[in-house]
């Protein structure tokens, strides 16, 4: 198992308009939103080198900042078990689909606390169309 690339990086921000605008100056485009407006998926346009950010408005206990890093592989479910196999390595949840964003997830803590996540895309995902 490899990291074939970074997948997306998922922000808390404490105010979802001005983070938007912020990255929209980089540009990066709304591609969806979930949770009634208060996840927004971003990214570059570019289906070849393609770059995603995940902001997520601050809730109640929220740090802001980098909540976690999402790498693509080409299979979370084999990748998890091949981790899992070499031992050291405690994972929060068997893989699943997440319906919204259509990715296939696996998620865990490195030795610091930083959220990694392992995901691949598998379904087009139901989060809206931004605009």
């Amino acid at each position: 198992m490899k990291f074939l690339g970074v997948d997306h990086i998922d922000i808390i921000v404490s105010d979802l308009e001005k983070s938007i605008d912020y990255y929209r100056k980089f540009g990066m485009h709304p591609e969806g939103t979930v949770d009634n407006g208060e996840t927004v998926f971003l990214w570059n346009g570019d289906d070849d080198n393609p770059v995603r950010i995940e902001l997520h408005k601050q809730q109640d206990g929220q740090t802001l900042g980098i909540d976690h890093l999402s790498f693509l592989v080409d299979d979370p479910t084999d990748a998890q078990k091949e981790i899992e196999f070499l031992g050291g390595v405690e994972f929060l949840f068997e893989p699943f689909e997440n319906q919204q964003s259509g990715r296939t997830i696996s998620n865990s803590y490195d030795p610091d606390g930083v959220q990694i996540q392992m995901a691949r895309q598998t379904s087009p995902g139901t989060y809206k169309n931004w605009e």
